[in-house]
């Protein structure tokens, strides 16, 4: 009986043995297989993109929305608006993405079972990541991915989301006035050295003064620097004002200077005062790059001649891109005064001081005229309308209202923290 049951049990150890070995001979002949066909198709479907790989070896993919996985990957039109952030593979592969094709490519694929991670993005979230969930910059944000003919993203590096066109919705209620909203701008950096988004924020004009009296063009040297960060901003009784014949009337500062409210919801950040080493290209898009090579730490400052360029709507999103690089000193002849210039809200009504240099002068200073088109023309010892900027805490809400006008004049966006 004993002698029974171990043969018995030996037999089914046998058995057993038997039946793992078929069982890993058919997994490995699948695993052969599904690794020839890896290796023999070149291009494939992988979800809803077309994915291309350089190498041999199979490919394990994973899909994420921020840290949210993803059961697969997004479609280039999706119900999300969920779009390409960036990719990273393990074992010495890496990711090439076209937003084109909306497919992948797997660079120095070498080994099998290679994982790499597609994360994909809403295109606001780097600014609500930024600023917050519940901030005005975020509010903002959202609202652009949905209005696309008053905000658009300017596909800068830094992919600001600007107020457009000739009459956009874009008026906001501080200071106990009317002021107008440039924008969210990302990647800006205050004087505690943290980097994030905030609103930047246009005042209609204080009146007409000199830039500067002894004829310089940098910032941190200038008359009106010190006229809009001490008076202005401190409501500060006093002080000189320039125009081209030398002192003159200050305006009544404690009246239109910032009161206590408005002061705390201002930022003192790093002002872009650089600016490009020629004259010939003054493309919104170059000039953008090249005001970022200095900066100046201050509450108060001026628009860049790209914050004139980046406002503009064109006739269509064809002149758009056209007007984008385009060299603004001809925006004020045709056709560059219709399409480009006189489809931006900052055209017209004065010429006003811009707070870049001119690279060839050092008492002068890029001017947008009243006409349209960017210029040298003036000195800074000259009179031209000042029209105060800001850029508000990240911190800053803007309260919820459904009316369809809200942003208008009537109607304008109110602020709170």
């Amino acid at each position: 009986m004993k002698l029974s049951q171990y043969k018995e049990k030996k037999n089914n150890k046998k058995l057993a043995f038997v039946i793992v070995a078929i069982i890993f001979l058919i997994g490995g002949i699948i695993l052969d297989k599904t690794f020839a066909s890896f290796k023999e198709n070149k291009s494939f479907k992988v979800m809803e993109g077309n994915f291309i790989y350089e190498g041999s070896g199979d490919i394990i993919f994973a899909f994420y929305h921020g840290k949210e996985s993803l059961t697969k990957m997004p479609g280039k039109e999706n119900d999300d608006n969920l779009i390409f952030d960036k990719g990273e593979c393990d074992k010495g592969a890496s990711i090439q993405w076209s937003d084109e094709l909306w497919a992948p490519t797997v660079m120095n694929l070498q080994e099998s079972k290679t994982t790499c991670k597609l994360y994909f993005k809403k295109i606001y979230d780097p600014i609500c990541n930024s600023a917050g969930d519940n901030s005005g910059a975020c509010y903002l944000a959202k609202k652009g991915e949905n209005d696309k003919i008053n905000l658009i993203y300017d596909n800068t590096k830094d992919n600001n989301i600007r107020f457009v066109g000739a009459t956009p919705d874009n008026y906001v209620k501080f200071n106990n006035e009317t002021w107008r909203i440039i924008g969210v701008m990302d990647n800006i950096e205050d004087e505690s050295g943290s980097i994030g988004s905030h609103i930047k924020i246009i005042r209609d004009s204080i009146g007409d003064y000199s830039f500067d009296s002894s004829g310089t063009n940098e910032w941190s040297k200038a008359d009106i620097e010190v006229v809009l960060n001490d008076n202005f901003y401190n409501k500060k009784a006093g002080g000189t004002c320039y125009g081209y014949s030398g002192a003159k009337t200050c305006p009544k500062w404690e009246i239109i200077g910032l009161n206590d409210e408005a002061r705390s919801m201002v930022s003192k950040v790093k002002w872009n005062t650089g600016t490009a080493p020629t004259a010939s290209i003054t493309t919104p898009q170059y000039m953008y790059e090249m005001e970022k090579t200095t900066n100046w730490p201050d509450y108060v400052g001026l628009i860049y001649t790209s914050d004139y360029g980046y406002a503009t709507s064109g006739q269509n999103e064809e002149k758009r891109l056209e007007c984008l690089t385009t060299n603004m000193r001809l925006w004020g002849s045709s056709p560059y005064n219709e399409n480009c210039a006189q489809n931006s809200w900052l055209y017209g009504d004065y010429t006003k001081f811009t707070m870049t240099p001119y690279p060839r002068s050092s008492n002068v200073v890029f001017c947008v005229f009243a006409i349209g088109y960017i210029s040298n023309d003036i000195g800074v010892v000259n009179e031209l309308s000042i029209r105060p900027v800001v850029y508000l805490n990240s911190n800053v809400k803007i309260e919820e209202d459904t009316s369809e006008n809200y942003g208008s004049k009537d109607n304008p966006y109110r602020l709170s923290v």
